[in-house]
């Protein structure tokens, strides 16, 4: 069984048999933006997303054998909104899920992928996506979650696959492709929503 935050809102709980697209031996399913899953390893189930200027923090706990990965568009808001493309909203509600089936705080690692700044989009110097990491580097640190690695920042997108024990691989997509250009657009025209801080630049430190 996995369990779903959907776009709207709603927390489901999916059977696992209805993935059929396979990766690397893993029935796989795909997180598209504002959504979140969880699943324990034992279900033998991967999970994918494409992440442009957005990103994409995912807990392990490895008492648990248990995976979690989100995907959202923007850091967060000051209204009362509950919405899963904010990553505050998203990653609490994620947790809480967690925390439900019996995670604890001490057992869960993180890994954080996402943020670029397309080339060939009108973004600004201080990026939505650079917004988007430090909001989910400093929500880690401020609770207390160990960040193993991160694969953030840069100009390209990225499609990201989490398979058992953590095991994270990851493929770096030509922005030019109009495919890839048409799926991060949008996230771009929330920019408008937000207000543009101080920037702070963050190291890259490749996921495996």
């Amino acid at each position: 069984m996995m369990i779903i935050g959907k776009k709207n809102g709603q927390i489901v709980r999916e059977n696992v048999s209805n993935n059929s697209q396979k990766i690397k031996g893993f029935p796989t399913h795909t997180i598209i933006g504002g959504e979140f899953a969880i699943v324990k390893d034992s279900e033998n189930i991967a999970f994918k997303t494409l992440l442009g200027s957005c990103v994409a923090i995912i807990f392990y706990d490895s008492v648990l054998k248990l995976k979690a990965m989100n995907h959202f568009l923007l850091p967060k808001t000051t209204s009362a909104i509950y919405d899963m493309k904010y990553g505050l909203y998203s990653v609490e509600a994620m947790l809480n899920e967690m925390y439900k089936l019996g995670c604890k705080k001490e057992n869960i690692t993180a890994k954080i992928s996402g943020g670029a700044n397309i080339v060939g989009l009108d973004i600004t110097s201080y990026s939505i996506g650079q917004r988007n990491v430090e909001f989910a580097i400093d929500f880690c640190n401020a609770e207390g979650f160990k960040i193993v690695s991160n694969h953030t920042l840069g100009a390209k997108s990225r499609v990201i696959l989490v398979t058992n024990n953590f095991e994270t691989y990851i493929k770096t997509l030509d922005s030019e492709n109009n495919k890839v250009v048409d799926v991060v657009s949008s996230e771009v025209k929330l920019q408008k929503e937000i207000s543009t801080p101080k920037v702070r630049e963050e190291s890259s430190i490749e996921l495996f």
